[in-house]
């Protein structure tokens, strides 16, 4: 390297160099902030599963016997109409 236009050849080299691995640490920080929150956001889903279950099941049981309950009074209307 012999001249000022090598020297500042070198530094802008140097400088590009030390962007590029600023730009891979912030991105590495980033990434990991994301999997911290993404742990996170998994725990909360995890803990909502079994309320969410027995919600689902109360609500097909509750189906379920209104259903039975309108079938009996349909069949009880029914019967009362064709023996009158």
């Amino acid at each position: 390297m012999d001249g000022p236009s090598s020297r500042v050849a070198a530094v802008i080299l140097i400088a590009l160099i030390l962007f590029g691995i600023g730009r891979l640490f912030q991105r590495t920080v980033d990434t990991w902030a994301g999997w911290g929150k993404a742990i996170q956001a998994a725990a909360e889903a995890a803990a909502k599963v079994l309320p969410a279950k027995t919600a689902a099941r109360k609500a097909v049981r509750r189906m379920i016997s209104y259903g039975l309950g309108a079938a009996v009074l349909f069949a009880a209307l029914l019967n009362a109409i064709i023996r009158s």
